[in-house]
C-alpha cells in the first residue's frame, strides 16, 4: 500500500500537522486524514521507494527523486500536444502519468490529477503537490495565465520551447567546460606524474653522483618531497579551500563580490553578461506573451537570474514600474545593460510589442554567446598549451643543468 507525505491543520485546534500515512490512493488518503485523524492536508504526496543494492527485493530504501530540466520539458512537450488536440484535462494527466519514466513525476502528476478532480484548478493543483521541487514559481504562473486566458495549449507550447530552450542553453554551456576542464585534468596528470615519478628517480641519481645542485633545482626537489610526502595534506587543504570559498559564496556579501567580479573579468565578463541578458529577455518574453501581469514577470525573472546585481537591478525595475515609470527607464538608470537592450525594451514599450521585442534580442544574444563561447574555447585552447609548456620546460631545465655539469666533469 502506498505512503503518502502530508502537511496540513488539525481541525479542532488548528495546528500545523505532517506525517505519513497508508492509504490506496490520493483521495482515499484525503478522506482517510479528514474521518480519522482530523487533519485537513493542504499538501500531500507519494513517499517514493527505490530499490537499492539488494536485487532479492529485501533491501530498499527510502528516497526524494530529483526532476531533470529535460524530463520536466518532455513531459510539458506532450502536455500541449494533448491540449492542443483537445483531448480533456483529466485524461491528459492520466495519459501523462503513465507515459513518464521519472518515478517522482509520475507520482506528482497522479497527485496532480487527483486534486483536479476533487475541483482544483490545475495551477493551484500544481502548486499544491508539485512546488518547488518539480514545478517552478514561472511553471505554475504561465499555467495560471493559461487557464485564465483559455489558452492553455499555447501557453504550455511556449513553456515547452522556453524549457527546451533553457536545456539548449545549459548544454551549451557544459560543451563549452568540457574541452578546458579535459585540458586542465591532463596537464594537472602530467605535471604530477613529473613531480612525484621522475623528479625523485633523477634526484637519486644526483645525490650518488654527488652533484652540486643550482637553487631552482633543489626548490623543484623540495616541491616534490613536499607533495610526496604531505599528498593527503594538499588535498584536505584543497578540499577545505573549496568549502570556505563555497561558504563564502553562499553569504550576501561573497555573492555580490563574486558576481561583480565575474561581469567585470576580461572576455569572460562579455559572457556572463549576455548569457544573464538573452536569459532575462527570454523569460520576460515568454512569461509577457503568455499573459501574466508585468510585475509578477518581473518578480519571477529575478528569482530565475543567478546573478545577483541583474537580479537588483529587475527588483528596482519592479518597484519602478509599480510607480508608474516605463520599464525601460530603471533598466537604463542601472547602466548594467548593453544600450541595444535599453533600445529595444523602449521601442517595445512604445509600439505595444515589448513580448516581441524581448524575443528579438534574447535570440540576438544566444547567438553572440555562441559566438563568444566558441572564440573563448579558442583562447582557452594555446593558452592552456603555453602555461603547461612553461611548466614542463621549467622542470626539465631545473633537471638537465645537473646532468650537463655531471657531463662535463665526466669529459
Amino acid at each position: 500500500m502506498p505512503i503518502y507525505l502530508y502537511k496540513g491543520y488539525d481541525i479542532k485546534t488548528g495546528a500545523n500537522r505532517k506525517g505519513k500515512i497508508e492509504a490506496d490512493s490520493l483521495r482515499s488518503a484525503r478522506q482517510k486524514l479528514r474521518s480519522k485523524d482530523k487533519v485537513i492536508a493542504s499538501e500531500i504526496k507519494e513517499e517514493v521507494a527505490i530499490k537499492k543494492g539488494d536485487k532479492s527485493g529485501a533491501s530498499f530504501t527510502l528516497r526524494q527523486e530529483k526532476v531533470t530540466l529535460p524530463e520536466l520539458s518532455i513531459m510539458t512537450r506532450q502536455f500541449a500536444t494533448l491540449q492542443r488536440a483537445h483531448v480533456p484535462l483529466d485524461e491528459c494527466l492520466v495519459a501523462l502519468t503513465n507515459q513518464v519514466e521519472n518515478r517522482l513525476l509520475s507520482n506528482t502528476l497522479s497527485a496532480v490529477k487527483g486534486s483536479v478532480s476533487e475541483g482544483k484548478s490545475l495551477a493551484e493543483a500544481m502548486h499544491m503537490n508539485g512546488h518547488p521541487r518539480v514545478f517552478s514559481r514561472l511553471y505554475i504562473n504561465m499555467v495560471k495565465a493559461g487557464e485564465s486566458s483559455g489558452n492553455l495549449g499555447l501557453v504550455l507550447e511556449r513553456l515547452a520551447d522556453f524549457l527546451e530552450y533553457q536545456v539548449a542553453i545549459r548544454g551549451k554551456i557544459f560543451s563549452a567546460l568540457t574541452y578546458p576542464a579535459l585540458m586542465i585534468t591532463a596537464s594537472l596528470g602530467i605535471i604530477g606524474y613529473l613531480f612525484i615519478s621522475v623528479v625523485p628517480k633523477l634526484e637519486k641519481v644526483f645525490i650518488s653522483l654527488r652533484v652540486t645542485l643550482p637553487p631552482f633545482t633543489k626548490l623543484v626537489m623540495d616541491f616534490s618531497k613536499f607533495l610526496q610526502n604531505q599528498w593527503v595534506l594538499v588535498l584536505i587543504g584543497m578540499g577545505g579551500l573549496y568549502f570556505l570559498l563555497a561558504s563564502w559564496y553562499k553569504t550576501e556579501k561573497g555573492k555580490n563580490l563574486a558576481d561583480r567580479m565575474s561581469l567585470q573579468a576580461p572576455i569572460l565578463g562579455d559572457v556572463v553578461l549576455r548569457v544573464n541578458v538573452s536569459k532575462f529577455t527570454k523569460t520576460l518574453s515568454t512569461l509577457l506573451s503568455s499573459g501574466v501581469p508585468i510585475i509578477a514577470a518581473l518578480e519571477i525573472t529575478k528569482n530565475i537570474i543567478n546573478n545577483s546585481l541583474i537580479a537588483n537591478v529587475l527588483e528596482e525595475s519592479k518597484i519602478a514600474v509599480q510607480e508608474g515609470e516605463a520599464l525601460w527607464v530603471p533598466i537604463d538608470r542601472s547602466k548594467r545593460f548593453p544600450a541595444l537592450v535599453t533600445y529595444m525594451i523602449r521601442t517595445g514599450e512604445r509600439t505595444g510589442e515589448l513580448e516581441q521585442m524581448l524575443r528579438h534580442v534574447a535570440d540576438a544574444y544566444d547567438a553572440e554567446v555562441e559566438r563568444k563561447i566558441d572564440s573563448l574555447i579558442s583562447l582557452i585552447e594555446p593558452l592552456m598549451i603555453i602555461v603547461m609548456g612553461v611548466i614542463v620546460v621549467g622542470v626539465v631545465m631545473a633537471l638537465l643543468i645537473p646532468m650537463l655539469s655531471v657531463m662535463n666533469q665526466v669529459r
